[in-house]
Formats: C-alpha cells, structure tokens, sequence
C-alpha cells in the first residue's frame, strides 16, 4: 500500500481553503468592480472595436471608418472611455449622428432626421452628452421614444408600447431619466424585460430566459441596478456574454471571439 508523508496531507489541507479563498475573492472582484459586458452572437461578420477617452477624438474615429465603408453598431460610454463597434455597411447604408447637451435639444433635432427618412439606431449619454446615431434604409417604418423618472413608470410605458405592436430596442439612462426606443416594422416579437440589483443575479436570470429561448436584446445598469431586455425569436441564435474589467481585456476577448466566429451585438457597464 502506497503511503503518504504527513507533510504531503498538510500541504494538501492547506492548499485546498486556499484555492477556495481565490476563487471566492475573483466572483466578489467581478462582482463589486466596474465592468464592460459584451453580448455576443454566433455569426460572422466584418466587425472591428474603437475607444477614445474624449468626444472629439471619437468624431474623428467615426468619420475614418466611414470614409473606410464601416458604421456605427454600438456606442458604449464607461469608466472614462467612448467605445463604438464598426460593422462593415450596406451600400444602401447612409449614416450620420448629432450630440445634444440636453433631452431637450434632441427633441428639438429629432424630427427634423425623421421626416428625411432617418431612423434612430442607437441612443448613448456620457460626460453630460447625448450622442444619436441615425440610419437611412433600415426596417423600421415608426420609431417612438419614452422618458420615464421613475423605472416602474417606464416599465409602464413600456407594456403600452409592446400592446400597440412596438418593440423595444434601445434602453438608456441619462440626466434623470429613463429612456426607451421603440420601433415599428421589424416583426412584432415576444419581449421582456427584468431588472437585478446583483450581476450575479442577473447572470443566473439571463441563464434561465436562454432556456425559455430568449436572447439578450439589451443591457443597461443605472441607479444600482441591471436591466435586461429579452427578444424571443423563432431561429435564436447561441449567445454568450463576457465581463472585461478594462478596454484592454475588452479589446482582446473581442478580437478573439470574432475571430472564432462571434458578432457583438450589446455592450453594457456598470457595476
């Protein structure tokens, strides 16, 4: 029988607490340290990531890539940077965007877009701005926006809009507010939405949603909480999430899984 020195069992005694403390304090890190979570989609696509610390050199990013044939997919602002992901354009795409200091002055600039036939496709404040990307020949025939102070008027709001055929496609929260995009002419799908104080108890959620055959549409965190809104489609498409502590992780991850075949499709911060 083979037998085992006492130095041999007390090393692994000892060893094993400590791998459990380690792992322990990476869940509490990713839980209580800001974080960026990329949603991703099984697809291939010409796809490629941009980050600027200030506006103006995000401007200049946006008009090389379009000079380069790519639009903007996603706009993210978070812990100091301007993230937009560039997929490669239709040539029936014709992009542009404006920034506002104030809802007010989107109000003011919206309609005149929309009656030119632009449609919005994304809605991002930071460093007390609003920056609204626009798109000709998109799918949507209406759009429609909500602003809610509090999240249960919203919410409200938002299963008005799901009775009268709307989708919900963008969630953003900026200067007090809780803002909704909603359009027409997509396909009217089966949504939710749920909201979590924890990360980790939205990861469990969003587990449970992808088995009832739901897909991540869009993740937002504002006030101490994630919201998440599900579309259930009827060919889902194999999602995965990853959490990067910083943009260079974010960069690197990104990379990697478009190269393996993956299409980021959300891209949400908080804590």
């Amino acid at each position: 029988m083979r037998r085992i020195s006492l130095w041999k069992v007390a090393a692994l005694l000892w060893t094993v607490p400590v791998l459990v403390s380690a792992i322990s304090w990476h869940i509490d890190r990713e839980e209580s340290h800001f974080k960026y979570v990329a949603t991703f989609v099984k697809s291939k696509g010409d796809q490629h990531m941009q980050s600027a610390s200030r506006l103006d050199k995000l401007r200049r990013l946006i008009k090389k890539e379009w000079r380069k044939g790519y639009d903007i997919s996603e706009l993210k602002y978070g812990n100091g940077n301007w993230i937009a992901i560039f997929d490669k354009a239709s040539p029936k795409s014709h992009q542009t965007y404006f920034i506002a200091d104030r809802w007010s002055g989107v109000n003011a600039t919206i309609d005149g877009y929309w009656k030119q036939g632009y449609r919005i496709t994304n809605i991002e404040h930071g460093l007390a701005k609003w920056v609204v990307v626009l798109s000709k020949n998109t799918p949507y025939s209406t759009q429609s926006i909500e602003r809610h102070k509090s999240l249960s008027s919203f919410y409200k709001a938002v299963k008005r809009r799901w009775s009268k055929g709307f989708d919900l496609v963008d969630i953003e929260y900026g200067q007090g507010h809780w803002s909704g995009l909603f359009v027409k002419g997509a396909g009217n799908h089966q949504q939710t939405m749920i909201t979590r104080s924890r990360w980790y108890e939205m990861k469990r959620a969003i587990g449970r949603y992808w088995k009832k055959g739901y897909r991540i549409s869009n993740l937002e965190f504002a006030l101490g909480k994630w919201i998440c809104l599900f579309t259930k489609e009827s060919d889902p498409k194999i999602q995965r999430y990853e959490v990067a502590p910083h943009v260079a992780r974010l960069k690197r991850r990104f990379r990697l899984y478009r190269d393996e075949g993956w299409k980021l499709i959300d891209l949400a911060e908080g804590f």
